[in-house]
């Protein structure tokens, strides 16, 4: 190609980046994302944007096994995933992710940090930019039918963030390994998993990330929110909700209309309170984690 790359910078990135606990890290070329929808592109956030960053940390298997015992009766076992399988994870990567953008830009490389969770358009549920495809492109795993990453060694059960840079880095091949989702040997688990069936168990959508087409489950937003944010019975609200058949945003609007209000006062440490697709799917799984 004839591009020196910033292998040394790029080595002190990952370095700092595991110091601050991070488990995962990989570069891709701003270019393998030029297929992501208009205004969710790198070079629709940062202009002359040459490498995306990917980072992230797993989800421990003693809080994948607190998510399960949640959901098999004892609720406030949730709590121990809502903080450590979520809200500090995203502490841990936001961190990070300004810590590399801060050597980087100390280095003279412009650098926008994406921070893990939010910001997103909560109306049209989109992000800034799509963490699980930067990571994908970036080589730490491929797309799940659950469109989750999956890595080789814990599957799904990884949080991530992104950063976009000017710095031309060496970029990391993506993931050509054996594929990693096996949707006839495992029979579907992350479908039938999701308590509310937003997971479509045929209807699929394609992307394109480099030149790899990565396909996964047709996904129903907004049941899917209803259920992560626990509004509903089957994903232990305090106070039952009947999700339509037909989910849209008139529907979670109600439901958190009829929220309980000892319920909110648990959101302080954050409000995921399913995770299913994420918890039972079976690749890198170190648990047998069913019920």
């Amino acid at each position: 190609m004839g591009v020196r790359f910033l292998s040394s910078l790029k080595d002190r990135l990952k370095n700092a980046a595991l110091k601050l606990g991070i488990d995962y890290f990989g570069v891709s070329p701003a270019d393998r994302l030029r297929w992501a929808p208009e205004g969710h592109r790198p070079e629709d956030l940062l202009e002359d944007v040459k490498s995306v960053i990917s980072i992230g940390v797993r989800v421990g298997v003693g809080v994948a096994e607190a998510n399960r015992l949640a959901h098999s009766g004892l609720r406030h076992a949730i709590y121990v995933y809502m903080v450590f399988g979520y809200s500090l994870l995203n502490q841990i990567l936001n961190t990070a992710a300004l810590r590399i953008s801060r050597i980087l830009e100390a280095e003279g490389y412009v650098s926008m940090p994406i921070p893990a969770s939010p910001p997103f358009d909560p109306l049209n549920l989109t992000g800034v930019i799509s963490h699980r495809h930067a990571a994908v492109a970036a080589g730490l795993g491929e797309l799940g039918w659950n469109s989750l990453l999956l890595t080789p060694d814990s599957g799904p059960r990884v949080r991530l963030a992104t950063i976009l840079t000017k710095a031309e880095l060496e970029p990391d091949p993506q993931y050509s390994g054996k594929p990693l989702c096996d949707r006839e040997a495992c029979g579907l688990v992350c479908a039938k998993a999701c308590p509310l069936g937003a997971i479509h168990p045929e209807k699929y959508v394609s992307v394109r990330i480099g030149e790899k087409v990565y396909r996964y489950a047709l996904i129903d937003k907004w049941k899917c929110r209803i259920g992560s944010e626990g509004l509903t019975s089957k994903t232990l609200a305090r106070k039952p909700f009947e999700v339509p058949s037909k989910a849209a945003s008139e529907a979670y609007l109600e439901a958190l209309k009829s929220e309980d209000v000892w319920q909110k006062m648990e959101k302080v440490e954050g409000d995921v309170y399913c995770g299913l697709c994420m918890m039972r799917c079976p690749v890198g799984l170190k648990l047998k984690l069913e019920g």
